[in-house]
């Protein structure tokens, strides 16, 4: 692997990251910024998204304040063919919905595509995740369970 090869894989790796952090705490024009034009999302057969903005659109839509998400990335596959590259990564992620009273918790496996653009370096095209692991608990389930901080607001503590 060159310097240069080994120069893009972090790039990547960040650009995923940077994802996935700006989904959990809601910094939707981080996560814009991430994103090709073009670029497909697909999180479920029922659940695919054409085009940066309404990708963006839509976890905004669907992430509001009721809903804490955390992501977690790890074992990164990356192939690199000159100014496109795919990746391979597993992901566990958790999703508090504290207007329903659930707490669900999941993996996937998220195949992803990217571009270099000249003037905004590596960008995805295109997200897929492959569900194979998916819990659901009702807080009522949990005693003492209690959501002490949201992306949006601190929660006053007992």
């Amino acid at each position: 692997m060159t310097d240069h090869q080994s120069a893009d894989r972090w790039a990547i790796m960040e650009l995923k990251h940077r994802y996935v952090r700006g989904v959990d705490l809601r910094d939707w024009d981080g996560v814009a910024a991430t994103l090709a034009p073009e670029m497909t999302a697909s999180y479920r057969p029922d659940l695919v998204t054409e085009g940066a903005e309404a990708l963006v659109a839509e976890l905004r839509a669907r992430l509001g304040e009721h809903r804490i998400t955390v992501h977690q990335l790890g074992h990164p596959s990356i192939e690199i063919d000159g100014d496109r590259a795919t990746a391979t990564w597993t992901m566990s992620d958790r999703t508090i919905c504290t207007d329903v009273g659930y707490l669900v918790e999941g993996a996937s496996v998220s195949h992803d595509s990217y571009r270099r653009d000249p003037d905004r370096g590596w960008l995805v095209t295109a997200i897929r995740y492959d569900r194979f692991c998916e819990t659901v608990v009702s807080f009522q389930d949990m005693p003492g369970f209690a959501v002490r901080a949201t992306p949006y607001q601190m929660l006053d503590l007992p």
